[in-house]
Order: C-alpha cells, then sequence, then structure tokens
C-alpha cells in the first residue's frame, strides 16, 4: 500500500528542488499539514530521490519529549556524517566551523563559546564544508517539536542557502505548532516552497482500500472508510490494517460496521492491537513511547526491564505489526501512532516511567540534557541527585548558547526544591539566564528572591552583585550601587580577592555612570587603587577620564585610554570599558574609539551578551553621528533598538541619536515622539551620564521648535548636573553653546557672547580641533561681520581632514553666507557648493537637498549632488570593504560577518563599481586613502 496516493504535486515540487540541489542551488521546503497528512511518507520519498541523485542524506526527527536538549536535532542530523578519520574531521571542521566540535563530544578541548552565533555561524559552515564533498539533503520530521537552538539554526541556514547545494526539507504539524515564533520564522523565509498536502479524495480512500481489498471492494465500503478517516492517509491505512486483521470482508454489509465505529475508530482500532500483544512487547512500545524513537535497544530494553533478547524479540514483533518502522533502534511508524501508545500509560504512572529513564539514560552515559528532559516531567521530590543533574544540563545548555533552555531546567530544579543551601544559588543562575536573554521581568523576580534567600557573606555578596549587575544594564545605577556597597561589606573577611576586586571595580563604574556619586566614585576609586593585583586597565580607564573632567589637554586622557583599550581586559559587560570610550569620544579619536567599539560587538556576539548590545550599539551611534555618517549612524541605532527592550541601560542615548537624527532631517514631530517615548520624557531630569546625550537632544530639539525658554532651562540644568559630576573642562556635550543659541533666539546677545567665549577658552586649553572650531563658530555667531568670516574660515581649517565632517557643513554654510554678505558671490557658491557635497556624503539628505536650491537660487546651474567614493558605500558594503581591504578571503569574510560568500561577493561587486576599481589591491589603496573634507 503506497502513502503516496494524490500526492503528485509535492512530488514534482520536491523533484525540481533536487534538480536545482544537484546544480549547486540550495533550496528549503516545508511541508505542512496536520498528523498523518502524509508529510512523513513525502519525506522518506525524498530519502530515497536524494540517494538515488548522490546526496548525502542528514535526517532527524523532533520528539516531544526531548525539547529541552539543546541542539538533540542538529546532532542527530550531523553525528551520523561526520568523518572518523582524524584528517578528515581537520578538513571539515576548518574555519568557523571548528567552534561547533564541542558539540559533538570532540575537538582539542575547546569550550563551546556560550553564545547561539558563532555556533550557528559554525554550523553553517561545517555544512558548506560537507557539501563541498557531495550535496546534502537535510531532512527533518516533526520540526515543530526540535528544540529551540536547532530551529534557529535551520533559520539560519534557511537564509544562506542560494549559493551552496544543500536541501534542507522539514515537516510541521500545522495543528502543533502555534504561535512558535521560530517555526514562523522559517515559513517567512524567501523563495521558500511551501507544500500542504490535503486528506484524500474520496477517490484516492477508494484506490487504498481497493489496494488493500483488491479491486471487488464494495463502494459503500470505500465510503464507509472514508467517512471514517475523513480520507486522512494514516488512518486509512491503521483502519485497514486493522480490517485485514480483524478478517473483515470489504462488502456494504461490513460497511455500516465501519461508519457505526465513528471518528474515533482509528484511535480505538491501534490502541486494541496494541493491547492485544504480549506483555514484553507492550512494555517495549511503552518503554519507546517515553524515550523517544531510535533510543538504543540496550536502554529500551532496560527502560521495559527486559534482556536486550526479549526486547530485541518485542520490538521486531512491533515491526511486524507495522506498529514499529524499525526495529534496531526501534521507532514508531508515525507520531500518531506513537501518541497512541502514551496515552496507554495511565496519568499516575507517568512520572515514574521518566524518572526509569533518566536513570536508565544517566547509566548509559547518555548527554545530561537528555537526562535532564525526563526529570523536567517528574514530580517535585527534593531529590540531590536530581538538582545537580538539572544544574549540570542547565550549565551545558547555557554554554551552548541557550540559555532559555537553561532557565527551563533551572525553573525545574527549584522546584524540587533545592536544599537550603542551594536554593539562592540556583534562583541567582536562573535570573542571570533570564537576563541573559532578556526576560527582564522574571530575571529581576528571581535575583531578587535569590538575595533574599541568600545566607553566608559570599553568597551574599554574589547575589547583590548579580543583581547589581541587572539593575545597571537595565538603566538603573541608582539602585545598583547601594547593592555593591552591601557586597564589599559582606565580603570582608571572605578569601576571595578576586571576587573583592571584580566588585569593587563595578561599583566604581556605576558609580561614575550616575550622577549625583562623585564622592562615592573618588572614595571607591582611591580604595581600588589601592588594592593588590588591581586590573591596570580599569585603572587607567578611570583615570583617563578624570583627566578630562579636570580640563587638562586631550593628549594626557588619550594615553591613559587608549593604554586601558590596548588589550582586552575590559569587556563589553563591565562598565569599565565604557570610561575609555567616553574619553576618546570626547577627545575626538573617532576612528580609533570606533574600531575598539567593534571589536567589543564582535566580543558580545561570540559570548551570546545580549544585555550589553544597546550600550555598545548607542556608542557606535554617537560616534557615527559625530563623523557625521549619518546612515551608519541610523543603523546602529536600529539594530540596537531593536536588540534592547526596554528598559536598558543603552536606551536613552540610542534615542538621543535618533532624536539628532530627526532633527537634522527637519522631522520635529517624529523626533518629539522618541522624546515622549523615552526616560526623559516631558521635563524629567537627566540622572545618569548617558542621559546627558538625551538632554542634550532634547534641547536641541527645542531649539529646533522655536522654544528658547525650555531649550535654556535645560541647557542651564546640564550645566549645573557636569558641574556636580566634576567636570570642569570640556565635554561632548556642548552645553554652553547650546544655552548661546537658545540667548540668541531669545535676543541676548551679550550672555550668548560671554558663553561662547567661555566655551572657546575651554576648548583651546583642551587642545582637540573640533571643539575649537565649534566654538569659533558659535563665537562667530556673536562677532562684527568683520571678525566673522575670519572666525569661520580659521573653524573650517580646523576641521578639514578631520572627523567631524557635518560640523565642517555648517561652518561651510555660515561661511558662504558671510562670504555672499561681503559681496565674494563665487567664493560663496564654491564655499557652500562643497558644503552640500559634504552634506550628500553624511547622508543629510535634506540639508543637501536646501543647499542645492539655495546655490540655483543665486544663480548658475542646478548643481548635480550624486555620492562617489567611500561615501557612497552602505555600511554593510564598506564593512565588507574593510574586511577584504584586510587580506580576508571572501569566506573568511563570510565567517566573520555571519553571512554567505554569495553575500559577500553580492557586496564586493557593488564597492568595486561604486569605487571604480577592479581588484583587492585597487581597493586596499581607496580604502587607505582617506581624501580630505573640505
Amino acid at each position: 500500500m503506497t502513502g503516496l496516493v494524490e500526492r503528485d504535486a509535492e512530488v514534482r515540487s520536491l523533484r525540481e528542488l533536487m534538480v536545482r540541489v544537484k546544480a549547486g542551488h540550495g533550496g528549503l521546503a516545508v511541508l505542512e499539514a496536520g498528523p498523518g497528512l502524509g508529510k512523513t511518507a513525502l519525506l522518506r520519498h525524498l530519502r530515497g530521490l536524494a540517494a538515488d541523485q548522490g546526496c548525502v542524506v542528514l535526517s532527524a526527527r523532533g520528539a516531544e519529549l526531548e525539547r529541552e536538549f539543546a541542539f538533540g536535532v542538529v546532532r542527530q542530523l550531523l553525528e551520523p556524517v561526520l568523518p572518523r578519520d582524524d584528517e578528515e574531521r581537520r578538513q571539515v571542521f576548518r574555519g568557523a566551523a571548528r567552534i561547533t566540535e564541542s558539540l559533538f563530544g570532540a575537538g582539542d578541548g575547546q569550550a563551546a563559546p556560550g553564545s547561539p552565533f558563532p555556533l550557528l555561524n559554525g554550523l553553517y559552515w561545517l555544512l558548506v564544508n560537507l557539501a563541498e564533498r557531495a550535496p546534502l539533503a537535510v531532512l527533518v520530521d516533526d520540526a515543530q517539536w526540535a528544540d529551540q537552538p536547532s530551529l534557529r539554526f535551520l533559520g539560519f541556514l534557511a537564509r544562506r542557502l542560494d549559493s551552496i547545494g544543500i536541501l534542507v526539507t522539514v515537516t510541521i504539524r500545522s495543528t502543533e505548532h502555534g504561535d512558535d515564533e521560530l517555526v514562523d520564522d522559517l515559513l517567512a523565509t524567501d523563495d521558500l516552497t511551501l507544500l500542504r498536502p490535503r486528506n484524500l479524495s474520496a477517490r484516492g480512500v477508494a484506490d487504498l482500500v481497493r489496494q488493500q481489498f483488491g479491486p471487488d471492494a464494495h463502494e459503500e465500503f470505500c465510503a464507509a472508510c472514508d467517512a471514517v478517516t475523513g480520507g486522512n492517509p494514516l488512518f486509512v491505512r491503521e483502519l485497514l490494517r486493522v480490517l485485514v486483521a480483524d478478517g473483515v470482508r470489504p462488502d456494504a454489509e461490513h460497511a455500516a460496521a465501519v461508519t457505526a465505529a465513528g471518528p474515533g475508530a482509528v484511535h480505538w482500532y491501534v490502541a486494541a492491537r496494541l493491547r492485544r500483544q504480549s506483555a514484553a512487547v507492550q512494555a517495549v512500545a511503552r518503554a519507546v513511547a517515553v524515550l523517544g524513537n531510535d533510543s538504543d535497544l540496550a536502554v529500551v530494553a532496560a527502560q521495559a526491564q527486559l534482556t536486550w533478547a526479549q526486547a530485541a524479540g518485542a520490538a521486531r514483533r512491533l515491526a511486524g505489526q507495522g506498529i514499529f518502522e524499525h526495529a534496531d533502534p526501534p521507532a514508531f511508524v508515525h507520531a500518531v501512532v506513537r501518541d497512541v501508545a502514551l496515552s496507554l500509560i495511565p496519568v499516575e504512572e507517568r512520572a515514574a516511567e521518566h524518572e526509569r529513564a533518566a536513570t536508565v539514560l544517566l547509566r548509559a552515559d547518555k548527554p545530561v540534557g537528555q537526562v535532564a528532559s525526563h526529570l523536567l516531567r517528574t514530580a517535585p521530590a527534593g531529590t540531590p541527585d536530581r538538582i545537580s543533574t538539572l544544574a549540570a544540563a542547565a550549565s551545558q545548555a547555557f554554554q551552548h548558547g541557550s540559555p532559555e533552555t537553561a532557565a527551563v531546567f533551572l525553573l525545574r530544579a527549584r522546584a524540587e526544591p533545592p536544599p537550603p543551601a542551594l536554593r539562592a544559588e540556583i534562583s541567582r543562575q536562573l535570573g542571570n539566564c533570564q537576563a541573559h536573554h532578556l526576560a527582564l521581568d522574571d530575571a529581576g523576580t528571581r535575583l531578587r528572591e535569590a538575595l533574599a534567600l541568600a545566607d553566608g557573606g559570599r553568597q551574599r555578596a554574589l547575589c547583590a552583585y548579580s543583581l547589581a549587575r541587572f539593575l545597571n544594564g537595565c538603566g538603573d545605577p541608582q539602585e545598583a550601587i547601594p547593592l555593591l556597597v552591601q557586597a564589599l561589606g559582606d565580603l570582608e573577611g571572605v578569601d576571595d580577592p578576586g571576587l573583592l576586586l571584580e566588585v569593587e571595580a563595578e561599583l566604581v563604574g556605576m558609580a561614575r555612570a550616575d550622577l549625583a556619586s562623585r564622592s562615592l566614585l573618588l572614595r571607591h576609586l582611591d580604595s581600588f587603587d589601592r588594592r593588590p593585583g588591581r586590573p591596570k586597565a580599569v585603572l587607567d580607564s578611570q583615570w583617563g577620564l578624570e583627566a578630562v573632567l579636570a580640563g587638562r589637554p586631550a593628549d594626557e586622557a588619550v594615553r591613559l585610554a587608549r593604554s586601558a583599550l590596548a588589550g582586552d581586559a575590559l569587556t563589553p559587560e563591565r562598565c569599565g570599558l565604557w570610561s575609555a570610550v567616553h574619553t576618546m569620544i570626547v577627545a575626538d579619536r573617532l576612528d580609533e574609539v570606533e574600531r575598539r567599539t567593534q571589536r567589543a560587538l564582535d566580543t558580545a556576539v561570540d559570548r551570546g551578551l545580549l544585555f550589553p548590545m544597546g550600550i555598545i550599539r548607542c556608542h557606535l551611534a554617537r560616534i557615527a553621528l559625530l563623523r557625521g555618517d549619518l546612515a551608519q549612524a541610523a543603523e546602529h541605532v536600529e539594530l540596537g533598538t531593536a536588540a534592547s527592550p526596554r528598559p536598558n541601560i543603552g536606551l536613552p542615548a540610542l534615542d538621543a541619536t535618533a532624536i539628532h537624527l530627526l532633527v537634522e532631517r527637519g522631522r520635529l514631530v517624529e523626533a518629539e515622539a522618541v522624546l515622549a517615548g523615552s526616560v526623559l520624557s516631558g521635563d524629567r531630569p537627566a540622572r545618569s551620564s548617558v542621559h546627558l546625550w538625551l538632554l542634550e537632544a532634547r534641547v536641541r530639539l527645542r531649539l529646533a521648535q522655536g522654544d528658547h525658554v525650555a531649550a535654556l532651562a535645560d541647557a542651564v540644568a546640564c550645566g549645573r548636573l557636569l558641574e556636580n559630576w566634576g567636570v570642569g573642562g570640556i565635554w561632548d556635550v556642548h552645553w554652553r553653546l547650546l544655552a548661546a543659541q537658545a540667548h540668541r533666539l531669545a535676543g541676548n546677545h551679550q550672555e550668548a557672547s560671554a558663553l561662547a567665549h567661555e566655551q572657546l577658552r575651554l576648548a583651546r586649553d583642551f587642545a582637540v580641533p573640533r571643539h575649537i572650531a565649534v566654538a569659533l563658530r558659535a563665537t562667530a555667531a556673536s562677532a562684527a561681520p568683520a571678525e566673522q568670516r575670519g572666525q569661520l574660515a580659521e573653524a573650517a581649517d580646523l576641521l578639514r581632514g578631520g572627523p567631524g565632517r557635518l560640523e565642517l557643513v555648517h561652518v561651510l554654510v555660515d561661511l558662504g553666507a558671510a562670504q555672499q554678505r561681503d559681496g565674494d558671490r563665487e567664493k560663496a557658491r564654491t564655499t557652500v557648493r562643497r558644503a552640500a557635497e559634504l552634506a550628500a556624503e553624511c547622508h543629510a539628505d535634506d540639508l543637501a537637498e536646501r543647499l542645492r536650491a539655495g546655490l540655483a537660487a543665486v544663480g548658475g546651474r542646478l548643481p548635480r549632488l550624486r555620492l562617489t567614493g567611500l561615501h557612497a558605500l552602505t555600511p554593510s558594503e564598506r564593512r565588507v570593504a574593510k574586511l577584504a581591504a584586510d587580506a580576508l578571503t571572501n569566506r573568511e569574510i563570510a565567517e566573520r560577518l555571519f553571512v554567505s560568500e554569495k553575500t559577500v561577493e553580492a557586496h564586493l561587486s557593488s564597492t568595486f563599481r561604486k569605487l571604480g576599481v577592479r581588484s583587492r589591491t585597487q581597493l586596499v589603496t581607496r580604502m587607505t586613502a582617506v581624501p580630505p573634507s573640505g
């Protein structure tokens, strides 16, 4: 009896995909339908077709009981096809794939990265390496039950199949996946081939009946079979199997008996067939229903409490009865049949079955995650061995980049419950896992619970430290700081100098971020400086920023910041990094600090650090904004905001850059909406250092709206906050210049001039060209016409060749206006034209268009502003070009950026065209030659 009746269209589509794969073009097919509609039969047909075409088949089946076994489906797919020969394995695991060896219990001892992103990327390249030998057919049955990391990988892979010979085909129960976003992600893939097998027609059912009973089967009998099964192919097959076994004749008389059995007949018939088996056969069916398909026969025997020979005989009997697809390893013919077998186990006995399964698997040295998945289905009993197994499974899941799965195991461990000595630590680890995958409400609850449960100085300190870091990551250093002070007190007399240094380093960093904690900062900075073994990088970072606050020349602060940033001692999840980064931003060393911050982003991605994404992206966005690279700034804002659910420490600064970008484009209503959704909506005061950037944006928005009263009040408040925070010189928030602009709008020119000249004096002491130039532009606004042009010309000279390209645009616009006023029209047109070109390069499109229109209005042809050179590149093209210029191959770039080689090729092709180069050698020359800004 064939399972492919009325499946010609589906078979044809799968054959077409196989043709594409043989030609080196991958594809994704999803078979979505309810249970029993032939998805598995189609997958089996595809397996044979792929083997006939010379493809290597990788197959796996999702199991409802193993959804918490991280990368379980991936391991099913790959473990059988990985080579055993050492040299072959080295070839397969080369490049980015090397990091995945730990998933398969191999490698050189290199630990899993603790992040899903390098693992997903490494698994992709592992498949690419395998596909270089022969095309691959990746077949996953019942994907709706796959573990989350495996599903995430399938989605990652599905978007990178266009240029490799890999066909991915998955089956999904349409009634089971519900709102699973990872399954939906697969269904949203471009170029998806979606196949939805339907119920058989009455004629199709009749064909199956007559294949089984012969051509003389009565029409009424066939119709009865159709009515009972609804045309479901699996139900038809199972019904016919029972009818044949019972000796039912296919005539009109027996049609009534079939119809009378009703829609539940198939379930009843399968259950009856199982009940008729011997006790040993039933025990094996029960064992496989609990353990899952394809379990080792020895494990099944132990679960069924039989000898191996008895279990093997029972499995062969079940295969002969059509209940098992195969006997060794045993597997049910269909998930529906397995569901029936599972339903025969009384509910009150299932927990004991899973308890036994966990014991059997543990003795068989199976992966701890597989063992723990059964413990999840046991009743809490305060058993210490369960706690250790669940905690070990959580640790492994976390290391394999699945904090969600780790949290599931820890939640179960917490419910056991653990002994009092472990309760606080289990809750702390659970809270950290939940924070790691951004379940913020749950994380806060668990971390507070951990602190309340903690007993003993070190444990209290650990719990306070974890909660403080969480609160600071949520943008609340005010609540976090007292917890760290408490933790330091708890660590007195505890012999753990490393933890003490770590806690005080973070206390210094958080106190630095809090605008009201200056005295606490200085006290603990001095204390930290006197501790033996304190990290030099942390001290250099903080003392460098202190040099800026004191108004000393920038070079002194930069030297300390460079020392702090030189290695990788300052990691992105620790506070110390950002003081050094901010020093470099204030000192206008934007190229250097962008590279170091990008390295922090790469580190965060490699380690799966989701929480710091907001603070990393907000600094990258700020750097891009100051460079005048509005497209890059907008990309960082978009990516950072998407990666950082509120509350998050980086969101105020991301909101700030978003407001600046919108004001630059004249979109004030949208800018007001961003402000209204931020932590400084209305007239709320700034409380932390990142709020100062948002306060600056609020002032700029109010100035653009013409509300000089509100703008002046905010600018003056900003000045007071900075003074209390310790700023005695230049900062990157130019509150004096903002206040001066508000005064000018109000007609208070004397006050405006005084503030601008004070800023110029401080800027010259700080000796950074941009700050001097910006102050000169402000003083020029209040200067006499005879002095104005000279100040603007000096400002333009200071900015040329520097990173402040958008600042140069505004200076050139003012200079052009002064030249026009002085009657030097030709020079004015040249100056404003250059400003318009620079504005276009900065992607300040509205400003560029206004300047272009203004040039046309004062005479001459309407100039064409066309982006050329490096400025014409998109942010993604620029990053690929930089890596290519660093001599990375296309494959190495793809591995680094987590994209396919085809994507890299497309970016490089576009880059070559835009830059007018034909080789990588020419590309290096173009990338390293920085043209003057004006």
